[in-house]
Order: C-alpha cells, then sequence, then structure tokens
C-alpha cells in the first residue's frame, strides 16, 4: 500500500506511549525527514514553527491520498454525467454455456428477478408511465380526431389534448374495451398515460393510417385506370375513324 498517511496521524504516532512505536516515528533511521540540517540559536523556535508548518503545507499539497483520487475522479464523472443524456442498457445471459442460438428461460427470469427488472415493470404499469408534452402529443394522435385543429403557434395543446383523450377515451368503452380508472391525467406542461390506454392510441392510430392509406391507393389507381380507359378510348375512335375513311374511299373507287 503506497498510500501515505496524513500529518495528524503521523504526529499522533510521534506523541504515542509505547516507546517502539514513538520511535518508529521518531528516530532520524526510522524517519529520514528528521536528518535536515537543525536552524541557528537564538530564533530557533520561531523559526521552527514556521518550517514546520510550510513543511505541513507542503506535506499536505504532495500527499494525494488514494481516497483523494477517489472523489477527484468521483466528482469529474458526476460532472460528465450532468452534461450529457446517459442511458443505461442492463444484459441479461441467455445461458450459462456461452453457447450461441440457447435460450434458458429459467435462469433468464433468475436474472431478472436478481436485478429487479420484474418490480420495476410492475410499479411502471402501476403508474403513469408515458408523459409526453401537450404539442406533441397532439401532433402525433390528432388524426384519430380530425374535426380537433390547432389555430396558430399560441394554441391551447392542452385543451386539444384533453378533448381529444376524452373523444377516444368514450369510443374505446363503446367499443367494449375495458380499461382501468383514471387512465390518464392532464399536468401542467404534460399528459400522464397509461401503457394500456397508449397501446390503444397507437393500435387505432395504426388503423386509421391505414383506412387512409388505403383511400389514397383507390383513388390512384382509379385516377390511372380512368386515364388509361381514356386513352384507350381515345385510341379507338382513332382507329374507328381511320378504318371507316379507308372502307368509304374504297367504295368510292369502285363505284367511280
Amino acid at each position: 500500500n503506497t498510500d501515505k498517511m496524513h500529518v495528524d496521524i503521523l504526529n499522533l504516532l510521534k506523541g504515542s506511549k509505547m516507546d517502539l512505536l514513538r520511535r518508529l516515528f521518531t528516530d532520524p533511521r526510522f524517519a529520514p525527514e528528521l536528518n535536515q540540517k537543525a536552524p541557528a540559536s537564538g530564533s530557533a523556535k520561531p523559526l521552527m514553527r514556521r518550517n514546520s508548518a510550510n513543511m505541513e503545507r507542503q506535506q499536505n499539497k504532495q500527499n494525494v491520498t488514494v481516497s483523494m483520487m477517489f472523489r477527484e475522479q468521483l466528482d469529474k464523472l458526476v460532472e460528465d454525467l450532468n452534461k450529457t443524456n446517459p442511458r443505461y442498457v442492463r444484459c441479461i445471459k441467455p445461458n450459462a454455456n456461452k453457447q450461441p442460438r440457447e435460450f434458458d428461460s429459467l435462469d433468464v427470469l433468475r436474472q431478472l428477478r436478481c436485478a429487479g427488472m420484474l418490480e420495476s415493470i410492475r410499479i411502471r404499469r402501476a403508474g403513469y408511465a408515458v408523459r409526453r408534452p401537450f404539442k406533441e402529443f397532439f401532433t402525433r394522435f390528432r388524426v384519430l380526431a380530425p374535426h380537433l385543429a390547432a389555430s396558430g403557434p399560441e394554441s391551447d395543446y392542452r385543451s386539444l389534448c384533453q378533448k381529444l383523450s376524452q373523444e377516444v377515451e368514450a369510443r374505446l368503452l363503446r367499443d367494449g374495451v375495458t380499461l382501468a380508472e383514471k387512465p390518464w391525467q392532464m399536468g401542467q406542461t404534460r399528459l400522464f398515460m397509461k401503457e394500456e390506454l397508449e397501446r390503444h392510441f397507437e393500435r387505432l392510430l395504426v388503423e386509421r393510417s391505414r383506412r387512409y392509406v388505403i383511400t389514397l391507393q383507390k383513388r390512384w389507381r382509379g385516377f390511372v385506370l380512368v386515364r388509361r380507359y381514356r386513352l384507350m378510348k381515345q385510341a379507338a375512335l382513332e382507329l374507328q375513324a381511320a378504318l371507316r375513311t379507308i372502307s368509304s374511299m374504297a367504295a368510292y373507287r369502285e363505284a367511280k
């Protein structure tokens, strides 16, 4: 252990009542720093005090202990973490044999329980895990209520989100979907929602988007077929006109 001892501890050991311990820290043979040249007489005591004070300050500056280094590294780590947005990834071993394509469900379940993941998931599901700002929420799910529209950049997104959530909740209840008590709540700047209700929102969003996509595809295919039909009709009319012209000219030449 190369960690240096603090000055207070050294002074305490030097004044120990045990002869052996006091000798180890006061004898110049065991304490090389005591071999320094003694000051002249007269002003010896004040000079000694100043030298001892300077020595203690210098020794305090030089004695960088392991705990001090650990505190400095920890402070630097906390400072770096405050400047960033860290994301923690928890690794789960699929098996104890270190083999690919092998999944031990019992071992994975044990790891999840020991890490507290199941309890965290239960707590997260019991509370309002989804927390979206009003503008972000309304921008994503506004297709579920097309009659609701934001008027200008200073729109009241809080009331719009409240109306949208009420309509979607009423629609789910009419469809026979069982929801938890108070599945969503309005905050000052965000809408709090449970994960179960968010899944229903996402499902309705996918269904409505699919309906819009099918409508767009239907309109586009109809437009392409109508245009193709008109082109074919125009070509058929021109071909019929040309054939009738040729037939009439042949009949006229025979009659002539």
